[in-house]
């Protein structure tokens, strides 16, 4: 990748040896043709606004070539965040590709403890979320599919821990990962598998099955909430 490696040797030469990692994860990682939407984790010996103002410039390019904002922390973060950051760690060390320097991710330790507790906090965020769409009284089909786009990616993520949490293998496709987290958690799998084709698989909704879904939803994900309080590792 052109962009991937100008950005490289412009973060060589802005940290020096204050650079100690570099490297790709989430679905983009191991993907060889892959020309953006790379995310990136930064892990510097020291971090300053010095080091930041430093290599603004190149991170600007890279995001204009449509990548996310690199993630960058120093080495004591990186290693006081397994637990704050539980289904974060727990997502890099399933799928990474290193690109220059020391490989921190078999350093990974994920607590379940901690990974349980974020996938309840991140689902009562969802939930207030999906409430105030309710409240705000959303009526375009078009903005309540970007709401719902978002409430599968979410729920996607924790499908993915809660299958960790039970030392379950985790697919690849949203469908997949909805089947396999269906033998541990109770919800409406229809639902669940339409937003998924719709989000991934290039589906659509009627009219009567926006409004069915919009409600079967809210029920859906109290429900998890639920569920997921009551687990115990």
């Amino acid at each position: 990748m052109k962009n991937l490696d100008k950005f490289l040797e412009d973060l060589k030469f802005n940290l020096g040896d204050n650079l100690v990692s570099v490297f790709a994860f989430g679905s983009q990682a191991n993907v060889e043709d892959a020309k953006n939407n790379l995310n990136l984790m930064i892990v510097t010996n020291q971090l300053t606004a010095e080091n930041l103002y430093a290599i603004s410039k190149p991170v600007k390019k890279w995001v204009k070539a449509k990548n996310p904002l690199p993630v960058v922390m120093n080495r004591d973060e990186w290693y006081s965040s397994f637990d704050v950051y539980a289904i974060e760690y727990s997502d890099i060390k399933e799928n990474y590709k290193l690109i220059y320097g020391e490989d921190l991710v078999p350093s990974i330790c994920v607590n379940k403890y901690f990974l349980r507790l974020q996938c309840e906090s991140e689902l009562k965020n969802l939930l207030l979320k999906y409430k105030n769409n309710f409240l705000m009284n959303i009526k375009s089909d078009r903005e309540m599919k970007k709401v719902l786009n978002n409430v599968i990616k979410t729920l996607l993520v924790i499908f993915r821990s809660v299958l960790r949490l039970h030392d379950s293998a985790v697919p690849y496709r949203a469908v997949d990962i909805i089947e396999f987290v269906s033998n541990y958690l109770s919800f409406n799998k229809i639902v669940m598998t339409k937003l998924a084709k719709v989000k991934y698989e290039n589906d659509d909704y009627t009219k009567q099955e926006l409004i069915f879904i919009e409600a079967e939803l809210l029920k859906d994900i109290q429900s998890l909430l639920k569920q997921v309080d009551a687990m115990h590792f």
